[in-house]
């Protein structure tokens, strides 16, 4: 992967790669661990991240469970209700509008004559879902798209990576467990580096880069050794802020952030968000939108998609989108609410469908101590 000259000369700033070491957690206890090196700024010279390793970062391979496509979606679904309640102790946390949305209009652009194709309306197991590159492209650049963009780490020892996330609270951003942590049951088992790049495009970084001062993964994902369908795939970076327009501001500040729904995934309709390295060579923000098709294993729910690795953490939405003036009276109409992150796939590429746990106790956990963490994080 090629990073444009844009993004290096945006001062950086990343902690090493020494970590707090801790004992294994208990059984579906979040844990968090510090940046022991963030500055006050967030973001000064210097660090891990220069052109050269993020050049060299892959995009993060989707999970792929040990099973087949039709041993996962005909297993035991295991079920736990207690970790899908019906409305979630914050299912009515809101969105975070922008004060700026007024102003928010995209221009429509040509359709050039070498533009895509479009792809195939369902795979092998009759998932449907539509994909593409965002139309046009500057979306990006616009609430809610915005909130999206791309997540460079460090695995120790196996080098650099990239994942999907999304702006869920002011300093919070929401990714998978795979994208911060290997699964074995201790603090050790972090990986590091960690930068957020809202609304990448092509090495651009139009919101500057964000660098993390905390991150924190479930019980479930920490004692999960890698595998998936799991019921706890996710994750929270905590990023520092950042001068933004000559002031100190929260990431959220300047982007906006999502809502989210707890128990919500089946049945639903979503938006699908993320850079995978199937389409444009992960550099290029992506969309699918597809339906519930069915539940999985381990509390977990599939939907169609064509992504695959880069895609990892990407938020699921639903109700994407600004509501028109006059549109009101639906069942659940909040916008922007995210009910699922990307979590798996399989080596079969034909079924083109893509795993997410279900947001709920354990999501629930997490929040609460990644909002605990600092005062003004949520």
């Amino acid at each position: 992967m090629r990073i444009a000259h844009r993004l290096f000369t945006i001062a950086l700033a990343v902690a090493g790669t020494a970590l707090m070491p801790g004992a294994a957690p208990a059984q579906l206890v979040p844990l968090g661990v510090e940046n022991p090196d963030v500055s006050a700024a967030g973001n000064g010279p210097g660090g891990h991240w220069n052109a050269g390793s993020f050049g060299d970062a892959e995009n993060l391979g989707l999970p792929i469970p040990e099973r087949s496509f039709e041993e996962v979606a005909k297993g035991d679904l295991g079920l736990d209700e207690t970790s899908i309640p019906e409305n979630g102790r914050f299912a009515t946390e809101a969105t975070q509008i922008p004060a700026d949305l007024e102003t928010m209009i995209v221009e429509p652009k040509p359709v050039p004559e070498t533009a895509p194709s479009q792809v195939e309306a369902s795979g092998s197991a009759g998932a449907y879902f539509s994909s593409s590159r965002l139309i046009p492209e500057d979306a990006r650049l616009h609430y809610p798209y915005r909130i999206n963009g791309k997540i460079f780490f460090t695995e120790p020892g196996e080098g650099d990576f990239i994942c999907s996330g999304t702006v869920l609270r002011p300093r919070l951003i929401l990714t998978a467990g795979h994208c911060v942590h290997k699964g074995s049951e201790s603090a050790e088992g972090f990986f590091t580096n960690f930068i957020f790049i809202p609304a990448y495009h092509r090495g651009n970084a139009p919101y500057e880069t964000w660098s993390w001062s905390w991150v924190g993964t479930t019980g479930s994902w920490l004692g999960s050794n890698g595998s998936v369908p799991n019921a706890g795939d996710f994750a929270i970076i905590e990023v520092a802020d950042r001068e933004f327009d000559g002031e100190m501001k929260r990431i959220g500040d300047v982007v906006g952030w999502a809502g989210y729904r707890t128990g919500a995934l089946s049945p639903n309709h979503t938006k699908k968000i993320g850079y995978p390295g199937n389409h444009d060579n992960g550099e290029v923000m992506h969309q699918v939108d597809s339906g519930w098709h069915e539940d999985a294993d381990n509390n977990t729910v599939l939907y169609g998609s064509d992504m695959r690795g880069g895609s990892s953490g990407g938020g699921w939405f639903e109700n994407f989108g600004v509501k028109a003036e006059g549109q009101n009276g639906a069942l659940n109409d909040s916008p922007n609410r995210v009910v699922g992150v990307t979590s798996y796939g399989f080596t079969d590429t034909a079924p083109k469908v893509q795993g997410s746990s279900r947001l709920g106790e354990e999501f629930l956990d997490l929040l609460n101590l990644a909002c605990s963490h600092q005062a003004g994080n949520c």
